[in-house]
Order: structure tokens, then C-alpha cells, then sequence
């Protein structure tokens, strides 16, 4: 068993000792690789200097709100970009101006045409009355339109009262119809009652 036990441990002493071997190898290749790294004392001493530099210029408020506003940058920058489209239609000012002209020219226009119409009715009630005062046969006719002249000379307010006797006679007239309606109405109520 002792024979048994230092084969054992002379099997673990020699892959103990490759293993430390191949580790030592190892590390003399890293320390060569490190001699041949270039001498950055200088460097490092100058990054030192810098970031002391740095740190004493820029408050730690400003680098917060900066990284705020960078973090705020990059949540816009994920999301996708929104395609709005708005339309709007210019009218240049020479349309509406000669849209404005139009209806100007139109107003004037039906201004013309009214009073060429009224004109025209003033015109045939001028040739009716000549007609009536040259018909010589009829002279009661003459001295009715003398004294009708005369009364509209005197009284200028004669043109209300006409139209309100106009007015009158119309609605007199509408009384009477509505009255010849409502009796026939009333007789054909009668005629029903008479049936039953």
C-alpha cells in the first residue's frame, strides 16, 4: 500500500511539476512581452494631468444635464420618425383681387339691369298718361287726372296713402275670401249633420 501511495503521489508530483513548468514558461513569455512594450510614464503622466484639467473645468451639474440631454437624444433618436403631411393651398392675392373685381362687375351689373327695368316701367306709365291726356273724347277723364296732378303737388305723402289703401283693399279682399271659404265650410259641416 506504501509502494501504492508514493506511486500515487510521484504520478501527482509530475503533473504538478509540467504544470508549474509550462506556467514558468509562460510568464517569461509575458515579462518579454513586457520589456518590449514602450516606456508610457510620460503618457500616463500627461492623462493624469489632462483628466485632473477636465475635472476641474466641468461641474459635475453640467456632466449630469449633459448626460440628461444625451440619454433624452437617444430615446428621440429610437423612436421612428412621423411622416406629417399638411396641406396648405395659397391663394395668390391677383386671384382675389380679380375675384373681387368679378363681383364688383357683377354688382354693378344687376344695378344696371334694375334700374333699366324700372326705367322701363316709368317710361310705359309716362306713355300711359300721355295716352289717357291726348284722348280729347273723354273729358272727364282730363279734369279727374288735372285734379289727381294737383292733389299730388300739394301733398307729397300722397304715394304712403296710396299704398296704404292698396294694402287695405288687398287685405279686405282676403277677408272676403276667407270668409266665402269658411261658409262653405260651414255648409258642408251643415250638409254632414243633416245626413246622420
Amino acid at each position: 500500500m506504501n509502494e501504492q501511495t508514493n506511486n500515487t503521489n510521484a504520478a501527482f508530483m509530475e503533473v504538478t511539476s509540467r504544470r508549474i513548468e509550462v506556467q514558468d514558461k509562460k510568464m517569461i513569455a509575458i515579462e518579454e512581452k513586457i520589456k518590449n512594450i514602450p516606456d508610457n510614464a510620460d503618457l500616463i503622466i500627461k492623462v493624469d494631468a489632462l483628466r485632473k484639467e477636465l475635472s476641474s473645468s466641468f461641474s459635475i451639474d453640467k456632466l449630469d444635464e449633459f448626460g440628461k440631454r444625451l440619454d433624452d437624444s437617444i430615446h428621440f433618436l429610437k423612436l421612428p420618425l412621423q411622416n406629417k403631411v399638411v396641406h396648405q393651398h395659397h391663394v395668390p392675392k391677383i386671384i382675389w383681387i380679380a375675384a373681387g373685381l368679378f363681383i364688383v362687375l357683377a354688382l354693378v351689373c344687376a344695378g344696371w339691369f334694375y334700374t333699366s327695368n324700372n326705367l322701363e316701367s316709368y317710361m310705359a306709365n309716362d306713355t300711359k298718361y300721355r295716352q289717357l291726356r291726348l284722348d280729347t273724347g273723354n273729358i272727364k277723364l282730363q279734369l279727374y287726372l288735372d285734379k289727381t296732378d294737383s292733389l299730388y303737388n300739394a301733398s307729397p305723402d300722397m304715394r304712403k296713402a296710396v299704398f296704404q289703401t292698396e294694402q287695405q283693399y288687398r287685405q279686405n279682399f282676403e277677408r272676403l275670401q276667407k270668409a266665402e271659404r269658411l261658409k262653405a265650410e260651414a255648409k258642408g259641416l251643415e250638409n254632414e249633420v243633416k245626413r246622420r
